[in-house]
């Protein structure tokens, strides 16, 4: 299969395209296509079986979702060769509902393949923001208003960088945690159409930077991701050298963008619950132990 195109009820109709042995999705935007998500689909093509004949008359074709109106319609081609042209329905029983285009018989097919194709558009684009893993990262360097700060690792442990002001009660747990997440980062969305990267708070005054030194086998590389402005579900980031605004949880924008040194500090003790007086039984033990035994 060398070409894709998914239209699913409700969301916009996607082409997937491979060129020199890489998926991009050519419509409705011109983007990296994700591949797990074109593994995926790919796979469930591949392993379609029919186990029976659901129906033999249209009039069902409604019922068990494979009408253009509610199927999802899936078309792979080898160049131009159309090797298959499905409306993939309604799962029942532990399996899907299938139809050929222009057939009236529905087939079921084996096991649960829907999902595979039923994706909006971003689910189909490259969401990755940052693809190493955390044993690679060997400094990480923050910056944004509140200040900079800067760590590497020693020995696999991290520590702040020869010249920093000292941390009190610094936890090098606090930044490999952080390090986890970066080392692995994806964007959950991507920018709204016409959103420049100044709007956002990406572009040359961004809100706060995270530059990543990375080691390895590799050679050493640096990655640095721009956070921007926060917005109805997270804050929009970028890396530099790629194309894509990017949405990422406020979770993790929030920890990219530190407001102290306190974020890299041990946490307080929680305070001691108070002790129940001696003979005292928690709220509520007394009553259930009356009514259990009637007294």
């Amino acid at each position: 299969v060398t070409e894709l195109t998914l239209s699913a009820p409700g969301k916009k109709p996607v082409t997937l395209k491979k060129a020199d042995g890489a998926w991009k999705m050519t419509a409705p935007i011109a983007s990296d296509a994700d591949k797990d998500a074109v593994e995926t689909a790919l796979a469930k093509l591949e392993e379609l079986s029919v186990v029976s004949v659901a129906a033999t008359k249209p009039e069902n074709h409604e019922r068990l979702e494979v009408t253009d109106a509610k199927g999802v319609h899936v078309v792979a081609k080898q160049g131009d060769k159309v090797g298959a042209d499905l409306l993939i329905g309604a799962y029942l029983s532990g399996n899907t509902m299938v139809r050929e285009q222009g057939a009236t018989n529905v087939a079921t097919s084996k096991g649960s393949i829907k999902y595979a194709f039923d994706k909006e558009v971003k689910e189909w684009r490259d969401r990755s923001i940052v693809e190493v893993t955390a044993d690679q990262v060997q400094q990480i360097a923050f910056t944004n208003k509140s200040g900079a700060w800067k760590f590497v690792k020693e020995d696999n442990v991290w520590k702040q960088a020869p010249g920093e002001k000292v941390i009190a009660n610094f936890d090098p747990s606090k930044v490999s945690g952080i390090v986890s997440s970066v080392a692995s980062l994806r964007g959950n969305d991507f920018a709204a159409d016409g959103v420049s990267a100044d709007a956002a708070g990406v572009g040359a005054a961004p809100n706060g930077t995270v530059a990543l030194t990375t080691g390895g086998d590799a050679g050493v590389s640096e990655v640095l991701l721009r956070i921007g402005n926060k917005e109805a579900s997270g804050y929009y980031a970028v890396r530099e050298g790629k194309d894509p605004i990017f949405v990422i949880s406020e979770y993790t924008g929030e920890r990219l963008v530190p407001t102290g040194a306190d974020k890299f500090a041990k946490d307080p003790p929680k305070p001691a619950a108070a002790a129940a007086p001696p003979g005292d039984s928690p709220p509520g033990l007394a009553e259930a132990m009356k009514a259990a035994h009637g007294h």
